[in-house]
């Protein structure tokens, strides 16, 4: 892989995308957390425990190369993307939950990411595993993730204008570079071997995808949670941090096969989050009409 592309490239969108995320939060985002704290346990739970094991139990059994299994399980193991707030609020979620879930999760995806991508190299390798160190691996993912949130909410605490000016576009542009990486990591090697690895890794990858989204739904209404949190927690779940994945794969692991389970989630989780959020806004409406009539 082209390592101007690879150790540059990759690095620099993924902190760009959390700079972005960073821009747009304040402390009482953080805050806002202990006015509805089992929603956001939950989602936390859903995030850090019941995707990577939703991902282990997929590729178990597949008759797929270990790398993609390996690659399937790290996706899994990333948080929430900033997408997820942008889509959330077009579905008419709970933006301030998906906020804050998505700020802490990655956060928390220094010491998550590492953890879980060393599990799934030691079942699915082996030996053969390639030698990444969960220290080196959790000190890359704070450089291109803590620190850029952390500099976009200094930005947002010393230039509030400059800051409410970026934010403002701020979801926009991060959707944009998001789907630029996506889109340069499918494309990058080639027709020929984008086709075999979509071959290798399409299906598992929407599977995941379709049943992150469904195991997060069927919890939350478990739960009683209201609508809105609902789907703030369906989309959060449904939409990784895909970039990340890559970033991890190519400049870490060496090998752009570790990436394309995520690059083609990347592209695949806008199809199954618009039908989602279609569905969502019809039962929003729905909901209005039948408060309106009942009065």
């Amino acid at each position: 892989m082209d390592t101007l592309f690879a150790q540059v490239l990759l690095p620099l969108a993924l902190a760009f995308i959390m700079f972005t995320l960073g821009v747009g939060l304040t402390p009482a985002d953080f805050k806002r957390i202990a006015l509805q704290p089992r929603a956001f346990l939950v989602g936390t739970a859903l995030q850090f425990i019941s995707l990577p094991l939703i991902a282990i139990a997929l590729v178990a059994f597949l008759p797929i190369p270990p790398i993609v299994k390996v690659g399937v399980v790290l996706l899994a193991a990333c948080p929430g993307g900033t997408t997820s707030n942008l889509l959330t609020h077009m579905a008419r979620g709970d933006v301030a939950l998906s906020v804050s879930l998505t700020a802490i999760t990655s956060l928390a995806s220094v010491v998550t990411v590492p953890l879980v991508l060393m599990v799934a190299l030691a079942l699915f390798m082996g030996p053969d595993a390639p030698e990444v160190g969960m220290v080196s691996t959790g000190v890359v993912i704070f450089a291109l993730t803590v620190i850029p949130v952390a500099l976009g909410m200094v930005l947002r605490k010393l230039a509030p204008g400059i800051a409410l000016g970026l934010e403002r576009n701020s979801r926009f542009m991060s959707a944009l570079v998001f789907t630029a990486v996506v889109l340069a990591t499918i494309i990058n090697e080639g027709l020929g071997e984008t086709l075999r690895r979509l071959t290798q890794a399409g299906a598992v990858s929407l599977a995941l995808n379709v049943a992150a989204m469904a195991v997060a739904f069927a919890v939350s209404s478990w739960m009683a949670f209201k609508m809105r949190q609902r789907i703030a927690l369906t989309l959060e779940c449904g939409l990784q941090n895909a970039t990340l994945a890559i970033v991890v794969a190519s400049s870490l692991l060496g090998d752009i096969d570790y990436a394309m389970p995520a690059a083609i989630y990347g592209l695949m989780m806008f199809a199954t989050a618009g039908v989602f959020i279609l569905w969502a806004r019809r039962w929003s409406k729905a909901a209005v009409r039948a408060r309106a009539m009942a009065r």
